[in-house]
This record gives structure tokens, sequence and C-alpha cells, in this order.
């Protein structure tokens, strides 16, 4: 298991990494990689969208841009990530557990997850609460990475998080229920020359 696996570690780590995650995270998640997610949950006015794993806000800030910040729950294990988004825009936030969605059957019409899979202790289950909240019709779409190039990277990078194989996340979406699943790769990003796979699946 990664050091960030473990929720209660990972709430400790957050609370400080809050503080640079802004600055950290555009070397490991472009503008371009951003738009190629929502892109795939097939995003209209009108929809009700549930962000897993919300963070600063950076994937949320596209969101919302295309259909308005009423239209998106935000939810997240840290109060600390969430504060600084709270400092960009007036997120509806929910405080909770990707693996534990606090949310009834067929809730939302699309569900977009980013960067947030590789630190799940139970990804399946993750995935599996997605396709529950999800509407029949609606889609779900996670963005995690694949493992680093670099062997030094790559080291330092397995001790703290998963590295899921392309054939894993196909598994996990196949066994949640979805049906019609779409896999894309995007990269290489700036510092571990290594792609992430996007993987959107209808219900």
């Amino acid at each position: 298991m990664g050091y960030l696996e473990d929720k209660k570690r990972a709430r400790t780590f957050y609370r400080y990494f809050s503080l640079i995650y802004d600055h950290v995270n555009p070397l490991f998640y472009s503008d371009e990689m951003r738009k190629k997610v929502v892109d795939m949950a097939h995003l209209h006015q009108g929809m009700l969208v549930l962000e897993v794993g919300s963070g600063t806000g950076y994937t949320s800030q596209e969101i919302i841009s295309r259909i308005g910040i009423d239209s998106l729950v935000a939810l997240d294990q840290s109060i600390h990530m969430y504060m600084k988004a709270r400092e960009k825009f007036p997120l509806r936030f929910v405080r909770g557990d990707a693996e534990n969605l606090p949310f009834r059957d067929s809730t939302f019409d699309a569900v977009i997850s980013a960067g947030s899979i590789e630190y799940w202790p139970d990804p399946q289950k993750g995935v599996s609460e997605m396709h529950r909240v999800v509407k029949p019709d609606g889609w779900a779409v996670i963005i995690g990475p694949n493992k680093p190039e670099n062997p030094f990277f790559r080291k330092i990078a397995e001790n703290i998080m998963l590295f899921p194989e392309t054939h894993e996340y196909r598994m996990w979406f196949e066994r949640a229920g979805f049906r019609d699943i779409q896999m894309k790769i995007v990269g290489p990003n700036r510092l571990w020359k290594s792609l992430a796979v996007i993987i959107s699946g209808k219900k």
C-alpha cells in the first residue's frame, strides 16, 4: 500500500500539501489534459455533476466553465484542500470518501474524478460507487497515472500511490457494470515524461 492510501495519513498530508498544491499540480496535470477529461463526460447545460476528489478545484474550474457552478457537487476527504478551492469560487462541497459516496443511487448525470484513484485503498469499490450514483444514461470519467519512465521518480512514486495497469482500469469499470468503456492516453507531462489514462464509461 502506498503511503497516501492510508486515509488518516492522507488527510494529514493534504493539510500541509494544500498550501503548495496549485504550484505543483501543473507539473503533472496540464490544461490540455483537464479539457480532455471533461470532454469525455459529455457535459451539457442542465446536468448535475459530481466531482470525486475535487482537491483545490483545478478540474472544478473547467466543469464550471461549461455548465455553471450550481450544477457541480464537489467531494473530497480533505477540508484543507476544499478551503483552497473556496478561495477561488463558492463550490457546493461535501466532505466524504470516494469509496463510500454519501449520495442516493442514480443521483448524477455525470461523475468525474481526476488524480484521485491512485490514492484509493480499494479502487474497485470507488469505481463501483461512481457507477451506483450516476444515472443509467450517465457517464463516469476517471484520470489516473501510468508509471513514470524515470527509474528514480518511479521508485519514489510507487511508495506514495498506486500505478494501475491499463487492463486494471478496464477491469474495474467492467466489474462495476459500465457498458461503453472508452480509454484515452494523454500526456506526456513535464516532470515524469509519462502518460495518463482517461477512462470513460456509460452505465
